[in-house]
């Protein structure tokens, strides 16, 4: 980390400073409401992306289809991916068609499937850039806030910026975070829910902290929470008054393959 330090103005060091406390805290926190268990970590890269003309989604899975049988015998370590499209979003402020979610348990092993992929995966990659040419390319810090039961290929992610407020303690945090999973368990939902922290690639002057990631297996599920705030059952636990987030923007996500533990 020292090299990243060093590259970085004084303002950015001070905000990547607040990003690996806010981590630690994370991670601290959730020993207090999760049974003892640490949370679970992943490394994650992100593309953003747009279709080529006269191209589109299917397009993409196709080309992604041929990358999950050649990510088998190339990768050396585990690679899971994603894809994902707006369903609601507003293009003057998201202006991106597509979105690959690469994701490895430890950096190590997705910079060892990165270095893979720049040595062997070219042509694939040839053939991506002609369908979806992708501009943005960042990683991300990602912890796992609240587990789902059931795993599904496809779902929908709602996506939102967040900055903790400045007066903010990681007990008041603690408390809150236990209270939303009880209320949410109240409820019948099964949302896995993630903290994204942004790190290399990305912008200079991010609006946010860190991005709140719910994972619901359909749109139903989604609905529930909303519909739970017009029969005046609110989440109770108080986030909203510790942070500020932006508005959720929801994208259709689908896993199109990679590598597996063996």
């Amino acid at each position: 980390m020292v090299w990243y330090l060093k590259t970085m103005e004084v303002f950015m060091m001070k905000k990547f400073i607040k990003y690996i406390v806010f981590i630690s805290l994370a991670s601290f926190s959730y020993l207090t409401f999760a049974d003892n268990h640490m949370p679970k970590t992943y490394a994650m890269e992100g593309y953003q992306c747009n279709f080529a003309e006269g191209k589109g989604l299917n397009d993409v899975l196709r080309v992604a289809s041929k990358w999950d049988k050649w990510s088998d015998t190339n990768y050396s370590v585990p690679y899971a991916a994603w894809v994902m499209v707006p369903f609601y979003q507003t293009k003057s402020d998201f202006g991106f068609d597509l979105a690959w979610l690469g994701v490895s348990d430890s950096w190590q092993e997705l910079g060892q499937s990165q270095d893979e992929w720049m040595e062997k995966g070219q042509r694939l990659q040839a053939e991506f850039n002609s369908v979806s040419p992708c501009d943005n390319h960042v990683a991300y810090w990602v912890f796992t806030q609240r587990e789902s039961k059931e795993t599904n290929p496809k779902g929908y992610l709602s996506v939102r910026g967040c900055n903790n407020n400045e007066t903010t303690t990681l007990e008041q945090i603690n408390a809150a975070s236990a209270k939303r999973n009880e209320y949410l368990d109240s409820l019948g939902m099964d949302s896995a829910i993630y903290a994204w922290f942004p790190g290399a690639g990305s912008p200079i002057e991010n609006t946010y902290d860190y991005l709140e990631v719910w994972a619901n297996s359909s749109m139903k599920e989604w609905g529930t929470a909303p519909d739970a705030w017009l029969a005046g059952n609110p989440d109770p636990s108080g986030l909203s008054d510790l942070r500020e987030c932006d508005m959720p923007r929801v994208y259709y996500s689908q896993y199109v393959g990679g590598k597996t533990a063996e």
